[in-house]
């Protein structure tokens, strides 16, 4: 049986930002899936797009304003949360209808903290959901020059005006504990709770929930056992049979013109900061590391 004779469904890659997203993502292309907005090599034209380019903040908030759907309708506990550091709240029934006309073979990336009420959803609609965690301190490290510098992306991070402001430990500073975000205009929430609330979809029976340390292999400072290991994990959880042309195509993975590649290697943060920073990441990070078993 070759994999090329597997249906293809639609697939959610959820992640906590800066923790292998992109990574992820040419993980599920060597299944064959593609992402929803291109045809190819080639973007779509957004503005036939129903279903936002990323279920993130900016993106999710510019579909809203497109559709004039900002309004609330339904309950809090039938709300899904967008968003990672501060968050936008969407109708079930909205987040639903983008999800439903998605193509087949499609995937979409997203930033969504755990909720049952995503959950639901995925499974009424046959969605695979695959999600991505990484150590906390080179989560933190990576989003610095991210914020300041998006590379690739389409657009810039919604923070980099706030940031351009700040000096380095202010932005260190800012990003552990949080706080008003005036350019912006929004309420930034803590990390802790930003890595918690992502933590949690590890609970999710649903959820295949992985480490960017087992993924990223051997190019990034891990071991190809383990990338191996995860690449048959997520197999199983697409339907796929894990073959040679499965495991031929794991190389590609590790992909450094990703649009959010910055260095790709574990540990990378202990030498992006200067000392006495890396002793303030250090020590906010300790109880995130015991938590999430790092």
């Amino acid at each position: 049986m070759s994999y090329t004779k597997v249906k293809l469904g639609r697939v959610l890659i959820n992640s906590l930002p800066k923790s292998g997203t992109h990574l992820l993502a040419k993980a599920i292309e060597i299944f064959g899936y593609q992402e929803h907005f291109t045809n190819g090599d080639n973007l779509k034209d957004d503005s036939d797009l129903e279903t936002p380019i990323f279920f993130n903040y900016r993106e999710v908030k510019k579909a809203l304003q497109k559709e004039k759907s900002s309004q609330k309708t339904e309950a809090p506990n039938k709300q899904i949360s967008v968003g990672a550091l501060t968050p936008l709240y969407v109708d079930k029934s909205v987040f639903r209808h983008w999800l439903e006309v998605m193509s087949e073979g499609r995937y979409i990336l997203g930033h969504i903290p755990q909720t049952p009420v995503l959950s639901e959803v995925l499974a009424d609609l046959d969605y695979h959901h695959v999600f991505i965690i990484r150590e906390p301190r080179s989560v933190v490290a990576s989003s610095l020059p991210f914020i300041l510098d998006t590379g690739k992306m389409p657009a810039k991070h919604f923070l980099e005006n706030d940031f351009k402001q700040m000096s380095v430990e202010q932005r260190l500073d800012f990003i552990l504990e949080g706080g008003y975000a005036p350019q912006a205009g929004v309420e930034i929430k803590s990390f802790a709770e930003v890595y918690r609330s992502m933590l949690a979809w590890r609970n999710e029976q649903n959820c295949l929930f992985l480490r960017f340390e087992d993924l990223v292999g051997e190019k990034g400072g891990g071991s190809l056992e383990q990338q191996i290991k995860v690449i048959k994990s997520i197999a199983s959880h697409l339907g796929f049979p894990f073959d040679e042309n499965i495991a031929a195509k794991s190389k590609e993975i590790y992909n450094p013109s990703s649009r959010t590649f910055r260095t790709g290697k574990i540990d990378g943060w202990k030498s992006s900061l200067d000392g006495k920073l890396v002793e303030r990441l250090v020590e906010y990070c300790e109880p995130l590391c015991k938590e999430a078993g790092y």
